[in-house]
Protein backbone atom coordinates (compact mmCIF):
# COMPACT_ATOMS: atom_id res chain seq x y z
CA UNK A 1 0.00 0.00 0.00
CA UNK A 2 1.39 3.34 -1.00
CA UNK A 3 1.27 6.40 1.28
CA UNK A 4 -0.29 8.53 -1.43
CA UNK A 5 -3.23 6.16 -1.73
CA UNK A 6 -3.99 6.20 2.03
CA UNK A 7 -6.88 8.63 2.73
CA UNK A 8 -6.45 8.56 6.51
CA UNK A 9 -3.59 11.06 6.30
CA UNK A 10 -5.88 13.70 4.78
CA UNK A 11 -8.38 13.29 7.60
CA UNK A 12 -5.68 13.59 10.25
CA UNK A 13 -4.32 16.71 8.61
CA UNK A 14 -7.77 18.26 8.39
CA UNK A 15 -8.55 17.68 12.08
CA UNK A 16 -5.13 18.90 13.18
CA UNK A 17 -5.57 22.14 11.25
CA UNK A 18 -9.17 22.49 12.46
CA UNK A 19 -8.22 22.10 16.13
CA UNK A 20 -5.13 24.27 15.82
CA UNK A 21 -6.60 27.18 13.88
CA UNK A 22 -10.29 27.11 14.83
CA UNK A 23 -11.10 25.45 18.14
CA UNK A 24 -8.05 26.49 20.19
CA UNK A 25 -8.41 30.23 19.33
CA UNK A 26 -12.15 30.11 20.07
CA UNK A 27 -11.44 28.49 23.44
CA UNK A 28 -8.75 31.06 24.23
CA UNK A 29 -11.07 33.91 23.24
CA UNK A 30 -13.88 32.63 25.43
CA UNK A 31 -11.54 32.36 28.43
CA UNK A 32 -10.17 35.87 27.87
CA UNK A 33 -13.64 37.38 27.44
CA UNK A 34 -14.73 35.73 30.67
CA UNK A 35 -11.75 37.21 32.49
CA UNK A 36 -12.44 40.63 30.98
CA UNK A 37 -16.09 40.69 32.09
CA UNK A 38 -15.19 39.41 35.55
CA UNK A 39 -12.55 42.15 35.91
CA UNK A 40 -15.05 44.72 34.67
CA UNK A 41 -17.53 43.57 37.32
CA UNK A 42 -14.80 43.93 39.96
CA UNK A 43 -14.17 47.53 38.86
CA UNK A 44 -17.93 48.23 38.97
CA UNK A 45 -18.08 46.77 42.50
CA UNK A 46 -15.19 49.00 43.54
CA UNK A 47 -16.94 52.03 41.99
CA UNK A 48 -20.16 51.32 43.90
CA UNK A 49 -18.26 50.98 47.19
CA UNK A 50 -16.34 54.19 46.47
CA UNK A 51 -19.59 56.05 45.75
CA UNK A 52 -21.10 54.90 49.04
CA UNK A 53 -17.96 55.97 50.89
CA UNK A 54 -17.94 59.36 49.17
CA UNK A 55 -21.63 59.88 49.99
CA UNK A 56 -20.91 59.44 53.67
CA UNK A 57 -18.27 62.18 53.53
CA UNK A 58 -20.53 65.05 52.52
CA UNK A 59 -20.46 68.16 54.71
CA UNK A 60 -23.66 67.67 56.70
CA UNK A 61 -24.01 71.25 58.00
CA UNK A 62 -23.72 72.79 54.55
CA UNK A 63 -26.19 70.29 53.09
CA UNK A 64 -28.76 70.83 55.85
CA UNK A 65 -28.58 74.61 55.62
CA UNK A 66 -28.25 75.25 51.88
CA UNK A 67 -28.81 71.94 50.10
CA UNK A 68 -25.37 72.13 48.49
CA UNK A 69 -23.24 69.02 48.31
CA UNK A 70 -19.75 69.87 49.46
CA UNK A 71 -17.15 67.19 50.04
CA UNK A 72 -15.04 67.13 53.15
CA UNK A 73 -11.29 66.71 53.03
CA UNK A 74 -11.75 62.95 53.54
CA UNK A 75 -14.14 62.36 50.63
CA UNK A 76 -11.52 61.42 48.06
CA UNK A 77 -9.42 59.45 50.56
CA UNK A 78 -12.39 57.36 51.76
CA UNK A 79 -13.60 56.74 48.22
CA UNK A 80 -10.16 55.44 47.19
CA UNK A 81 -9.85 53.35 50.36
CA UNK A 82 -13.19 51.63 49.74
CA UNK A 83 -12.42 51.12 46.06
CA UNK A 84 -9.15 49.44 47.06
CA UNK A 85 -10.90 47.22 49.61
CA UNK A 86 -13.30 45.95 46.96
CA UNK A 87 -10.91 44.96 44.19
CA UNK A 88 -9.47 41.81 45.81
CA UNK A 89 -9.49 39.71 42.64
CA UNK A 90 -7.68 42.39 40.65
CA UNK A 91 -5.20 43.14 43.45
CA UNK A 92 -4.04 39.52 43.36
CA UNK A 93 -2.76 40.24 39.84
CA UNK A 94 -1.19 43.60 40.72
CA UNK A 95 -4.06 45.59 39.20
CA UNK A 96 -5.62 48.33 41.32
CA UNK A 97 -8.85 50.25 40.89
CA UNK A 98 -8.15 53.99 40.97
CA UNK A 99 -10.76 56.68 41.67
CA UNK A 100 -10.51 59.06 38.72
CA UNK A 101 -13.42 61.37 39.43
CA UNK A 102 -16.06 62.36 41.96
CA UNK A 103 -19.04 64.49 41.02
CA UNK A 104 -22.05 65.55 43.02
CA UNK A 105 -25.55 66.31 41.86
CA UNK A 106 -27.37 68.47 44.42
CA UNK A 107 -30.66 68.28 42.51
CA UNK A 108 -30.84 64.49 42.78
CA UNK A 109 -28.85 64.27 46.05
CA UNK A 110 -26.43 61.79 44.48
CA UNK A 111 -22.69 61.27 44.38
CA UNK A 112 -21.14 59.70 41.28
CA UNK A 113 -17.67 58.19 41.47
CA UNK A 114 -15.67 57.10 38.43
CA UNK A 115 -13.15 54.28 38.91
CA UNK A 116 -10.63 52.99 36.36
CA UNK A 117 -8.28 50.03 36.17
CA UNK A 118 -5.58 49.18 33.64
CA UNK A 119 -6.02 45.51 32.69
CA UNK A 120 -2.88 45.17 30.52
CA UNK A 121 -1.45 42.50 32.84
CA UNK A 122 -4.45 40.30 32.20
CA UNK A 123 -4.15 40.10 28.45
CA UNK A 124 -1.40 39.26 25.98
CA UNK A 125 0.55 41.99 24.26
CA UNK A 126 -1.56 41.64 21.11
CA UNK A 127 -4.35 43.51 22.98
CA UNK A 128 -2.67 46.68 24.30
CA UNK A 129 -4.18 49.41 26.49
CA UNK A 130 -7.12 47.62 28.06
CA UNK A 131 -8.48 50.22 30.49
CA UNK A 132 -11.86 49.71 32.12
CA UNK A 133 -13.79 52.64 33.59
CA UNK A 134 -16.98 52.18 35.60
CA UNK A 135 -19.27 54.56 37.46
CA UNK A 136 -20.79 54.07 40.87
CA UNK A 137 -23.69 56.15 42.13
CA UNK A 138 -24.99 56.62 45.66
CA UNK A 139 -27.93 58.58 47.02
CA UNK A 140 -27.51 60.77 50.07
CA UNK A 141 -30.20 59.80 52.54
CA UNK A 142 -28.57 60.06 55.94
CA UNK A 143 -29.68 63.65 56.43
CA UNK A 144 -32.16 65.97 54.74
CA UNK A 145 -32.10 69.47 53.39
CA UNK A 146 -34.17 71.91 55.48
CA UNK A 147 -35.60 74.89 53.61
CA UNK A 148 -35.83 78.07 55.72
CA UNK A 149 -39.59 78.36 55.42
CA UNK A 150 -40.03 74.77 56.61
CA UNK A 151 -37.43 74.59 59.39
CA UNK A 152 -38.74 74.55 62.94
Amino acid sequence: MKLTEDNRAYSLTFWTVFFGFVLVPILALSIELGRYYYARAEVAKAADAAALAAATEINQRVFESSGDLQPTRNTWVNAQAYASMNDNFLANYGIHAIVTGISMNADADTVVVQVSADLDRFFPSVVPNVVVTERGEANIRAFTHCQKSLCF
